[in-house]
């Protein structure tokens, strides 16, 4: 470990109490609510979902193929996929920001080149970009996914595969369908889904770790907003305590849910504060990259990992004035906290509270998730293709904290 990271964690243990008292006002009931509800839940005894994953010095990604390769078949047999199936790979371009902020072009290229090997038809990536990047109604349209993805360097790599390039916007307002998510859900008026989950055979998500303001973490289980019209993702927006639900049930839209078959994350690089598009960009030297048919076991990994990065790779002083005060609170408190924007000192509240994470069983999405399968997986089969070079420590952190879920 190096030395900074342990001076700056004594820091903090010195200054977190007085900073805590004397700028944000304690959550213990939240906590003791939250907490006596993660104790009840079940154990859904038949639920024992996969992952897979694989360590990736740093610099070497570019002649790791195959350890890519073996690391998306160690999570899928690809039965699922039919010589001339087409395949639309959606991408997470909230913005024109390059990886982390947004899908890694390294993996990008992989995958395209794995599924031609495996008899892919028709590929396509793509998606629609957050209404900071892109703002359109039925009457006006401004900004561009399609310029978001050429600024993030994903463009020239969709060209240069010879795939197609989709951006849900361009296909036209009245182009998105009205739908609900199967069973139970937050979500008061249908959702506006572009129709182009229902232009294509299978559906993989290309995710990234990051961080979020709002959402703690972005990753495979908040892909699925690309898909939404710009009324549906204002909707969710303002659903207050429901937001984390209600995008985690986007992906349970039939459309999308009987075609998904895989989330990838490439972690060679996070984002490991503020999010989605902008904050502390961690390169650990040995970056991890994610692949299940699960989202759920999906969402574990990749969160364990964002917290890694956070607790090992970001430093006091690399965090901003916010993110020092977050790190105080989750030290102090040990757990999770719920604040609103108000409690943190600002004057305009949005209705969305901050969830502040530290035990990432606790994430609202991950919580609704277990409710729907009733209840906590018995466990999180969790393969890795390799062993990261030097260290167990990564791994050791990686399972201790998915053990808090199953």
């Amino acid at each position: 470990m190096p030395e900074n990271h342990w001076s700056r964690r004594d820091f903090l243990k010195l200054t977190g109490a007085a900073a805590c008292t004397a700028v944000l006002p304690a959550c213990a009931h939240n906590m003791k609510t939250a907490e006596a509800e993660l104790g009840e839940m079940p154990v859904a005894e038949a639920w024992s979902p996969h992952a897979a994953s694989a360590w990736i010095p740093r610099g070497e990604h570019a002649n790791a193929y195959n350890v890519f390769k073996k690391t998306i078949e160690a999570s899928t047999d690809f039965s699922w996929l039919s010589k001339g199936d087409s395949v639309l790979i959606k991408l997470a371009l909230n913005s024109g920001n390059p990886f982390p902020a947004t899908s890694d072009p390294w993996a990008l290229a992989f995958l395209i080149r794995l599924l031609q090997e495996k008899g892919a038809g028709r590929i396509t990536a793509g998606d629609s970009s957050g209404v900071e990047s892109v703002h359109w109604s039925k009457e006006n349209r401004k900004g561009s996914s399609r310029e978001c993805c050429k600024q993030a360097g994903l463009f020239d790599v969709i060209e240069q595969n010879k795939v197609d390039a989709v951006f849900f916007e361009e296909k036209g307002y009245d182009s998105f369908m009205p739908i609900y998510p199967a069973g139970s859900h937050h979500w008061k008026e249908p959702l506006w889904v572009t129709s182009a989950v229902n232009e294509t055979d299978h559906i993989i998500y290309l995710a990234r770790v990051s961080s979020h303001i709002l959402g703690d973490i972005t990753s495979g289980m908040k892909i699925g907003v690309g898909f939404l019209r710009e009324d549906s993702r204002k909707a969710f927006h303002q659903g207050g305590e429901s937001f984390y639900a209600m995008y985690e049930e986007i992906n349970q839209i039939p459309a999308i849910s009987s075609k998904l078959r895989l989330a990838v994350s490439s972690g060679r690089k996070v984002l490991s504060t503020f999010g989605p598009d902008n904050g502390h960009v961690t390169e650990p030297g040995q970056g991890f990259i994610i692949s299940s048919e699960n989202l759920f076991a999906h969402e574990a990994l990749a969160y364990a990992w964002l917290l890694y990065n956070r607790e090992f790779e970001t430093g006091f002083f690399d965090v901003g004035v916010t993110g020092r005060l977050t790190k105080i609170r989750s030290f102090i408190n040990k757990g999770f906290v719920w604040h609103t924007w108000e409690d943190a000192g600002f004057h305009q509240t949005p209705k969305i509270p901050l969830f502040i994470a530290g035990n990432m069983y606790a994430h609202p999405s991950m919580m609704n998730f277990m409710k729907r399968k009733g209840g906590r997986p018995a466990n999180i089969e969790w393969e890795q293709v390799n062993a990261p070079a030097g260290s167990e420590m990564m791994t050791d952190y990686i399972k201790g904290k998915i053990a808090t879920i199953a």
